[in-house]
Parts: C-alpha cells; sequence; structure tokens
C-alpha cells in the first residue's frame, strides 16, 4: 500500500504527461488540468512542510525518481522566518516536466524565450500576487482587466477607462499633500535661516533690533564671524535650544506611534481617497479599486508603460 506521499507524486506525474500531450491544445482540458497541477502542487508543498526533516530528504531521493524538477528552498533560515505569513511565492516552485525546461540547474533557450516581459502578459494569478505587495503596476493591471469582463471591452479601451479612474484619484490630492509640503518647506527653510541669524552681522543686528533689543558687544568684539555668533547666541540659544528639545520629543513619540502601527493622518487620508473612488465606480471591484487608491503616491501620479 502506497503511503499518502507517494500517492500524491503519482497523482502529479500523471497530470504532467497528461499536460504535455495537451500542451499545443488550445482546449479546455488544458486549461482544467493547468489548474488541477497548480491545486495539487500546493497541496504536496504544504504535505512536505509539515514532515521531518529526515522525510523531507527522503522526498527529494523519491522526486528524483519521478522527475520532479526541484523544490522549495530550505525554511531552516532564520531570515525567512522574518517574512509575514503571506510572504510565500509559488514562484520559486519548479513543478514536474518532461521537456527539458532546465538543463543543469540552467534554464533552457526555449525556456527563456517564455519569459514575461510586461504586466499585460502576466498570469491573473501573478497580477494578484503583486497587487497584494501594493505594486502599482500590478493594481493598475487588476483594475484593467475588471474592467474588461465589467464591460466586456478590449484590452486597450478598458486602458483609456483606467486612465479616467487614475485621474479621479487624483482630485483633491494637493489637498492631502498639503500638511506634508507645509512641514516639509517649513523644516528646509527655518534651518537654512538660522545661519545668517546667527553669524551673519547684518541680519543679527536686525533681528536683534526689531524683536529683542539687547545690548550688543563693542564692534572691536563683532570683527569675525565666531565673535557675531557670540554675541547673538545669548538670545540664540533658547530659541534653538527650545525647539530642538521639542522635535526630539515629538521624534520620540512619533517613532511609537509607528511601533503601534498607527498614522493617523495618512492612514485616514488613504482611506477617504479610497472610499470616494469605489463610490464613484461602483460597478467595478471596489477591492482593486482601494488597492490603487492606496498605492498612489501624494507627490504625484505613477509613470506606467504604454
Amino acid at each position: 500500500m502506497l503511503s499518502l506521499f507517494h500517492r500524491k507524486i503519482f497523482f502529479i506525474t500523471f497530470l504532467n504527461v497528461t499536460n504535455y500531450i495537451l500542451r499545443n491544445q488550445s482546449s479546455p482540458s488544458h486549461h482544467f488540468l493547468e489548474r488541477t497541477k497548480h491545486k495539487a502542487t500546493m497541496s504536496l508543498l504544504s504535505f512536505s512542510r509539515s514532515i521531518t526533516s529526515r522525510a523531507s530528504t527522503t522526498f527529494r531521493g523519491v522526486a528524483s525518481n519521478y522527475s520532479v524538477i526541484g523544490f522549495v528552498s530550505s525554511t531552516n533560515s532564520s531570515n525567512n522566518s522574518a517574512k509575514s505569513n503571506h510572504s510565500f511565492n509559488p514562484i520559486n516552485i519548479r513543478t514536474l516536466s518532461t521537456d527539458k525546461e532546465f538543463n543543469e540547474g540552467k534554464p533552457t533557450l526555449k525556456y527563456a524565450s517564455m519569459l514575461t516581459k510586461s504586466w499585460a502578459s502576466m498570469s491573473n494569478e501573478q497580477i494578484l500576487h503583486f497587487a497584494h505587495m501594493d505594486v502599482p503596476e500590478a493594481c493598475r493591471e487588476c483594475i484593467i482587466r475588471d474592467v474588461m469582463m465589467v464591460d466586456q471591452i478590449e484590452y486597450d479601451e478598458a486602458k483609456k477607462i483606467f486612465d479616467e479612474i487614475a485621474a479621479a484619484n487624483r482630485e483633491g490630492m494637493s489637498i492631502y499633500a498639503f500638511p506634508f509640503k507645509v512641514g516639509f518647506t517649513s523644516a528646509l527653510i527655518a534651518g537654512w535661516v538660522s545661519f545668517p541669524l546667527v553669524f551673519h552681522e547684518q541680519t543679527m543686528t536686525w533681528f536683534n533690533h526689531h524683536f529683542v533689543t539687547a545690548e550688543l558687544p563693542p564692534p572691536e568684539d563683532m570683527e569675525t564671524w565666531l565673535e557675531i555668533g557670540s554675541a547673538s547666541w545669548g538670545w540664540m540659544e533658547p530659541v534653538l535650544g527650545q525647539i530642538s528639545f521639542f522635535l526630539l520629543c515629538m521624534q520620540f513619540a512619533r517613532a511609537q506611534i509607528q511601533n503601534l502601527g498607527i498614522r493617523p493622518y495618512f492612514n485616514w487620508q488613504k482611506k477617504k481617497r479610497a472610499d470616494a473612488l469605489v463610490k464613484r465606480y461602483p460597478m467595478y471591484n471596489p477591492l482593486f479599486l482601494k488597492m490603487y487608491s492606496e498605492c498612489d503616491r501624494l507627490s504625484g501620479p505613477h509613470t506606467f508603460d504604454k
């Protein structure tokens, strides 16, 4: 009596042999076998992960007798354990093959010529995999294919509708980005202005006359930029010191908020934009619309390949 593990091996081998026969046929049977082979391979992977390392070694020896080209990389790496649970990539698996796709661990010319070179030529499974990783090109492709299915139109026409959706998502983006731009501009200006306020004689004298009214040292004690800095430091030190301490406290608080996974304003504006886009296009898949809206940048739209 064969074990469950060996029965899975024989089953996948049978599917690959049958699939090789139907490979040049665009028949429903061919596509059904492709899906069945994928599910069986995933089941085999889950089963093999649950066995001991000794059984895994045995599997590699048994699999080689049934033309298994490769197996997944080892899960003993500490780096892999730090990844999230959904980071499994089925591309790492080389399933059963009978037409020599790999020769001595290297791809053949025939297999290399099948390389996917554009997002439009990727399978639905690949597109969904990258879309859940917040890749803008994959999120865009999900919307285009959803538009094709809903409106029953071809790819090029669906791209035009996506351009309208992308433009609608950009509406009001400058308002949401305004607080970030104000903070960036203020910090940049304040940082550069602090130099002349401390070390430039005319700027320091003007600031003292209008805002401080302190008694300045005699001219012979302000002949160099360091002496000017020493004279202005009496009133600049409390300001710069207090601002520095305040920013240090805010930076520490921000780090703790990020450790808690909280980004109040940023997450709020992303959700608001995504909900508005879903409400505007209720006929299309809300998940695809939200994924694209949330991965769109505040600074400017993404540039996609034509």
